[in-house]
C-alpha cells in the first residue's frame, strides 16, 4: 500500500494551534466521505511546534483528501504565503488518528 506524508511548515505569524484546529476540521470532513472508522485507522497527524509544522501521514487516497481539504482551509483562512505544503513518501503506515 502507497503511503505518504504530508508536512505542512507554517510562517511564524500563524497560530500553530488554529492550524491544528483546522487539520481536526479537515479530519472531520473526510469522515463524512469516508466514515469515522476509516479515517481513525488510515490516517495519522503530528504537532512539531519547535518546525511550526503538522504531519499528515497515511495510505491510499484517504490522506491525499485530508491533505487537500486542509491545504483549501488553510488557505482561506490564513492565506496562500502563510504556509507551505510537501509530500514525501512514508515507510510506516498509519495506525490511529490523534
Amino acid at each position: 500500500m502507497r503511503c505518504v506524508e504530508y508536512r505542512f511548515q507554517f510562517s511564524p505569524e500563524v497560530d500553530l494551534s488554529e492550524a491544528e484546529d483546522t487539520l481536526r476540521l479537515s479530519l472531520l470532513a473526510a469522515e463524512g466521505l469516508f466514515g469515522e472508522a476509516k479515517v481513525r485507522t488510515e490516517v495519522t497527524f503530528s504537532v512539531h511546534p519547535l518546525q511550526a509544522e503538522l504531519h499528515v501521514t497515511g495510505c491510499a487516497n484517504i490522506v491525499e483528501s485530508v491533505a487537500q481539504i486542509c491545504t483549501s482551509l488553510l488557505t482561506h483562512e490564513f492565506g496562500r504565503e502563510a504556509f507551505r505544503v510537501r509530500r514525501e513518501p512514508s515507510a510506516e503506515p498509519a495506525t490511529a488518528a490523534a
